[in-house]
């Protein structure tokens, strides 16, 4: 049984805790009848619906909201790809882990979930960057362990979800830490960053590690405060299993980045846009 939340966080813990089974959510947004889609029926899960995977764990991102609907920045975006490309968007809330295979086996069109791009991930899906994040880490609110930097997490618990960009970022952090002579990170695994963030309000880890949008959200709550940010920053991509698919939505994003929609979403959400080419990228890019 879960431990009863606090009540300075139940309520953004408490939606994004509900996120972890298997759900769909079907946009609001739909296709005009007299619109022609940009991405033919043998390209797609359905005919005329862009089928959309996320892991509505991350708010203000992608979460579900008090009706259970999957919300945030990144439904926005697919919406409003979708409706470029003449389609009806489906999202379906997956756990990370199961949303590459779940792509390259065909059962979604397009990964929308905050994926950080790699060289090695490029190598087994299509990646398309658009925007960039870095690795933040929440801590309880005053700081009790005072940690301002890199270094003051050395000895520290923090928390992850399943084993991601986070994760390899403080593992890779450990690597410098030993070579220092320095006490490593205790890096402890969590289903969904709901878990995490409750480990963190019962005191079982010092930290969180998560993108920057997710540590500011949770700290308007007032029960926690971004610590360390900035760390090892890298583009985000949306996945695919198809060339024509990646292909289409590339070109949604560079209509949507022409006609001001992403600058003005990114402002809203307080996320740093990727100035390179929108498209299907493989080997290393720039993280500006």
């Amino acid at each position: 049984m879960r431990r009863i939340l606090i009540a300075a966080s139940s309520a953004a813990l408490l939606v994004t805790v509900a996120a972890c089974g298997n759900q769909d959510s079907s946009s609001s947004a739909a296709s005009s009848s007299s619109c022609t889609p940009k991405i033919g029926k043998s390209d797609l899960v359905k005919a005329g619906t862009l089928t959309i995977s996320t892991n509505a764990t991350l708010p203000p991102m992608q979460y579900l909201d008090s009706s259970n609907k999957i919300v945030g920045m990144r439904v926005d975006l697919g919406d409003e790809v979708a409706k470029l490309l003449c389609l009806t968007p489906k999202f379906v809330n997956i756990p990370f882990d199961a949303q590459i295979p779940g792509v390259q086996s065909g059962r979604w069109d397009m990964i929308d979930t905050g994926m950080f791009y790699t060289p090695e991930r490029a190598k087994t899906i299509k990646l398309v960057p658009y925007e960039i994040q870095g690795v933040s880490v929440s801590v309880a609110k005053g700081n009790p362990e005072k940690i301002t930097s890199e270094d003051d997490l050395s000895g520290k618990s923090i928390a992850v979800e399943a084993p991601g960009y986070e994760f390899d970022t403080l593992t890779a952090l450990n690597k410098e830490l030993k070579a220092a002579g320095k006490k490593q990170v205790s890096i402890r695994s969590f289903t969904t960053t709901a878990d995490a963030y409750q480990a963190l309000a019962a005191g079982q880890v010092q930290g969180v590690a998560i993108v920057e949008s997710v540590t500011s959200y949770y700290q308007k709550d007032g029960a926690f405060e971004t610590a360390v940010k900035g760390m090892n920053p890298a583009p985000l991509a949306l996945g695919f299993g198809k060339e024509k698919a990646a292909e289409a939505v590339a070109k949604a994003l560079n209509t949507l980045r022409g006609n001001g929609y992403l600058a003005g979403l990114f402002k809203k959400y307080g996320v740093t846009a990727y100035s390179g080419d929108l498209k299907v990228t493989t080997g290393e890019v720039s993280t500006k």
